[in-house]
């Protein structure tokens, strides 16, 4: 479905500059100007709105708007009417923000040492005011991206815009050289003909008009914030998602256990009502517990939509199904747990070993002439399958049968 036409207020592209393990710290490059061709940040846009729809499955909100180095304390400092004794009662009224009641109460934002006085004078108030919160927010990530030894720097597309009634702020973290071609030192784009989704590393959609309504109602004990944040999330830099929550901050930190835990149930219920035959089922359950095991084993990140939507399509082609998009795995988990609304919907995160035991197979045979076999997942022991030990040194196990098994396993007694 497409989305309503953006109105660019503000657009910009920094650089964090950093290799691994780098000792030294390089300042960012904090660019001068904003840019002038709005066609192709419109284009820029729309390349997120894309990878938005495919890879973000993660949202929450800001967990608390006095956290330095941060997005939430820069939007609040400078977006937000939050302290009348700092207003700057000296500029005229703008309206650029049709949810800000006066545009004189927002505080000012501190400039550059060194900022263009030729580039302030071409500018508008408003565009000053973006321009400035855009460094702000590129040092705060800046500090966060050197705080993990392992992250790299890249360049940070800023754009500000509204779109059907609410403001929105897309920050990224986006390889240029081969997906964009810009004047590196201006940061103008020249080209986004090239762009793909390889060149992402992490992107965040900010939804700052309700960012404010959570601001202005914070101290509310009645109020719940919806969530505003949405980023999307390539690759499985274990990292990424780290640095991330913390340069937001988020609401809710990712935990890995849960998120594990929900992965191999949602996993298990799709299944269950999938078209596969059950060997088939069989099959991809252990192929992705396989990966899942090998990534908790080394410590790395696994990617939902990259890593295990493109199994279950594999194992659907060479079975011969067709599987409609609305009847896909995605689509199981955003209408089953994985929605804007729900805890634990990212769809990138470090698995954990533990709760991957639950789902590993087990077999084992009883009798020697005549012998029954019982097998089945991990997860089933201690509760569907139990074993009644006794003090002579016997035992029981009992097996739970489920109702929609019952009439089966009923013939097979008679």
């Amino acid at each position: 479905m497409s989305q309503p036409k953006a109105i660019v207020k503000a657009s910009i592209i920094h650089q964090i500059i950093k290799e691994p393990h780098q000792s030294t710290v390089t300042p960012p490059l904090i660019r001068q100007k904003l840019h002038a061709d709005t066609v192709q940040v419109y284009k820029l846009i729309e390349f997120f709105d894309e990878q938005l729809e495919k890879n973000g499955l993660a949202h929450s909100h800001v967990e608390t708007f006095e956290s330095p180095d941060t997005l939430g304390e820069v939007l609040s400092n400078y977006l937000c009417i939050v302290n009348l004794k700092q207003a700057n009662f000296k500029k005229s009224t703008n309206a650029v923000f049709p949810n800000i009641f006066a545009w004189e109460l927002l505080v000012s934002v501190p400039s550059e040492p060194n900022e263009d006085g030729l580039v302030l004078r071409q500018e508008s108030s408003a565009q000053t005011r973006y321009r400035r919160i855009t460094n702000h927010l590129t040092k705060a990530l800046h500090n966060h991206v050197y705080a993990e030894s392992m992250t790299t720097g890249d360049h940070l597309p800023m754009i500000f815009y509204t779109r059907d009634g609410f403001e929105y702020l897309d920050i990224a973290l986006l390889s240029l050289t081969d997906a964009i071609t810009i004047n590196e030192e201006t940061g103008e784009i020249i080209d986004t003909n090239h762009i793909d989704a390889s060149n992402l590393k992490i992107a965040c959609r900010i939804n700052v008009t309700k960012l404010q309504e959570h601001r202005y109602r914070n101290s509310d004990s009645t109020y719940q914030a919806s969530n505003y944040i949405a980023w999307i999330q390539k690759g499985t830099s274990s990292k990424i998602p780290e640095y991330i929550q913390d340069f937001l901050p988020v609401r809710i930190r990712l935990d890995n256990t849960v998120a594990t835990t929900k992965l191999m149930r949602s996993l298990v219920n799709y299944l269950k009502q999938s078209p596969f035959s059950e060997e088939a089922k069989k099959e991809v359950q252990s192929e992705i517990l396989t990966l899942l095991s090998y990534k908790a084993k080394h410590k790395i990140s696994v990617n939902i939509v990259d890593e295990i939507d493109p199994i279950i399509a594999t194992k659907s082609t060479l079975s011969n199904l067709i599987i409609k998009v609305e009847d896909s795995f995605k689509a199981f988990r955003e209408n089953n747990g994985y929605a804007a609304s729900d805890k634990d919907n990212s769809n990138i995160f470090a698995p954990a070993a533990e709760p991957l035991r639950n789902y590993e197979m087990f077999s084992f045979d009883l009798g020697e002439e005549e012998v029954v076999r019982v097998s089945g997942s991990r997860s089933l022991l201690g509760e569907e399958i139990k074993l009644k030990e006794n003090d002579n040194d016997g035992a029981v196990i009992e097996i739970r049968v489920s109702p929609e098994n019952l009439p089966t396993i009923r013939k097979i007694f008679k």
